[in-house]
């Protein structure tokens, strides 16, 4: 049986070679600083892999620096955990993202999946530099093609 999509936003990976360090902060009294990376992202939300314990519910701060979404900061909240030994899988609900934004995450989405689509088809030129993903891209078929 096919899983329903239940999200507003189509999620994107952020893994290239590793996935992407983000300066992540737990806001608590006081705000602490915690180790994490990106491995996916949506206009709704993220998920991050910490290196710490982090509850549910708790008020994030992140620091995104990838390419295309440079020094963005991002308020949200934690949606769901799942502790994986000394580190914690997290996803994170967006608070607010302004209008710019967002629209910027959908276009790398939507590149994504339409790239991903193009591929289960069987297309094979399907690259090209003006790509919203191209920047996160390390899939075979953009290192055999920049021809547009």
């Amino acid at each position: 049986m096919l899983k329903t999509e239940k999200r507003r936003h189509k999620r994107f990976p952020v893994l290239k070679d590793m996935a992407e360090p983000v300066d992540l902060f737990v806001m608590d009294h006081p705000a602490r600083e915690v180790p994490a990376v990106l491995t996916n992202l949506s206009g709704g939300g993220m998920s991050l892999v910490v290196f710490a314990h982090v509850s549910g519910d708790a008020r994030l701060k992140m620091i995104l620096d990838i390419h295309g979404l440079e020094n963005l900061e991002l308020l949200g909240r934690v949606a769901w955990t799942e502790p994986k030994g000394d580190t914690t899988a997290i996803g994170v609900r967006f608070d607010h993202l302004t209008h710019e934004t967002l629209h910027r995450i959908n276009n790398m989405a939507e590149a994504y999946q339409d790239c991903e689509l193009k591929l289960s088809f069987g297309i094979k030129d399907v690259c090209f530099r003006e790509c919203g993903y191209f920047s996160l891209c390390a899939k075979p078929v953009k290192l055999k093609s920049h021809k547009h």
